[in-house]
């Protein structure tokens, strides 16, 4: 079975030419959509295949777009190319080696929602991304896969790139759009949920990028193929972002379920030389901790998967890194992009971080490790949107799993 298909072609064409994405396939699901089916069969198509949004949430893709669908009123579909997470970037990946792939995604995806207008999001510090996905809808315009009446159909469509100020939390999608409204980038409270109000009130589509990048492969090949791939509880392949004390870190392609010892070793080559493996963390600075006995769990989507899958990123620590410097880190990280809409994430951050800082120096008191419980508990359970959950995943997994504060 197809193991490779949003890396299939990277490195084999020339990413600023359409013409090398045309001679092996490209555009054709385009073409099938518009020929030979409608909205709502390929709609049925994207279903069957089980796709889940690959940004961290495993919100079902199909499940989503035909919410939007069904509404009859103007709509807008956003692809959020956001990639503020720390140790991810495999959606400027997609972009650096296959942007038509990208592009051919979005345009059949706005087409099946009945959007006539379409966003690419794109990080505030991605001016490389920005410039190739600029030339690459020109030269899409060109053959006429944009624009007024597509190959000849009675299809419009446009995208437009908009380029935030690479704010973590806008990659959470009421952010996200409160940011293209020129708003703060903060969540909104939910419902109304963005497929029902979303962009100036209308209803959104807000798809991640390498979610849809996988759309043109199963409109060409048929949802049932796309649903036989990697696990049944959210099919198809994952980008992972292979970082740490690996021989081979980048990004590699892999069914899904593919357990974390076969990344390391078959994918990343092995432990690097002279390396001890202490742990691997999961899904970027807000991911889960694993240690050496629990590397052979499953990755996928599932709600009873015990390790979320995330964004994908898998950062492999040995035993020389120092701890207390990576969970400051983690923890500034955390600090600095609350939005601080509300209190219990905008003190949490910034208590948290105050603690790592003197757990790094050595300083922590009795009270800190009180105090400790405390924020994690109310990280975990109060903030206004996930944020803060993520702020305290890898500082508890740390506490309970691999030590850190001592007897």
């Amino acid at each position: 079975m197809e193991n490779k298909i949003i890396t299939k072609y990277w490195n084999k064409i020339d990413p600023l030419n359409i013409q090398d994405y045309i001679k092996v396939g490209g555009y054709d699901a385009l073409k099938k959509f518009i020929r030979d089916m409608d909205a709502r069969t390929a709609l049925e198509e994207i279903k069957k295949s089980g796709l889940c949004g690959r940004g961290g949430a495993g919100f079902p893709t199909g499940q989503k777009m035909e919410m939007v669908a069904e509404k009859t009123e103007k709509k807008y579909f956003i692809c959020n190319l956001d990639e503020s997470e720390p140790g991810t970037y495999k959606d400027s990946s997609i972009v650096d080696n296959n942007p038509h792939m990208l592009l051919e995604g979005i345009i059949v995806s706005a087409l099946i929602v009945g959007a006539g207008k379409a966003f690419i999001y794109l990080n505030g510090h991605y001016e490389k991304q920005k410039e190739i996905l600029a030339h690459a809808l020109e030269q899409a315009r060109e053959k006429e896969f944009l624009g007024k009446g597509i190959i000849g159909s009675c299809y419009d469509l446009d995208i437009e790139i908009f380029q935030g100020a690479g704010a973590y939390v806008c990659g959470e999608e009421t952010a996200l759009i409160n940011s293209m409204e020129g708003n703060r980038g903060e969540p909104k409270l939910r419902p109304p949920y963005p497929t029902d109000s979303g962009l100036c009130g209308k209803p959104t589509c807000v798809n991640n990028a390498e979610t849809i990048a996988s759309v043109p492969w199963i409109i060409v090949n048929g949802g049932e193929a796309y649903s036989k791939i990697g696990a049944s509880c959210s099919p198809g392949t994952k980008l992972y972002i292979l970082g740490g004390a690996v021989k081979k870190p980048g990004v590699v392609e892999a069914p899904t379920g593919t357990t974390i010892h076969k990344l390391i070793h078959e994918f990343g080559g092995g432990i690097s030389c002279g390396k001890e493996l202490w742990f691997a963390q999961i899904g970027g600075a807000s991911g889960r901790l694993i240690t050496e006995n629990e590397l052979d769990t499953p990755l996928t989507f599932s709600r009873d998967c015990p390790v979320p899958l995330g964004s994908g990123a898998v950062l492999i620590v040995d035993k020389s890194v120092n701890i207390y410097d990576l969970i400051l880190s983690w923890t500034g990280f955390f600090r600095r992009e609350s939005c601080g809409k509300c209190v219990p994430c905008r003190e949490g951050t910034f208590r948290l971080h105050e603690i790592a800082g003197r757990l790094k120096d050595g300083e922590i008191s009795e009270r800190d490790k009180e105090a400790l419980e405390d924020i994690l508990w109310t990280l975990n359970n109060t903030t206004f949107c996930p944020l803060g959950k993520f702020a305290a995943t890898a500082m508890s997994d740390a506490v309970e799993k691999l030590g850190i504060l001592g007897d």
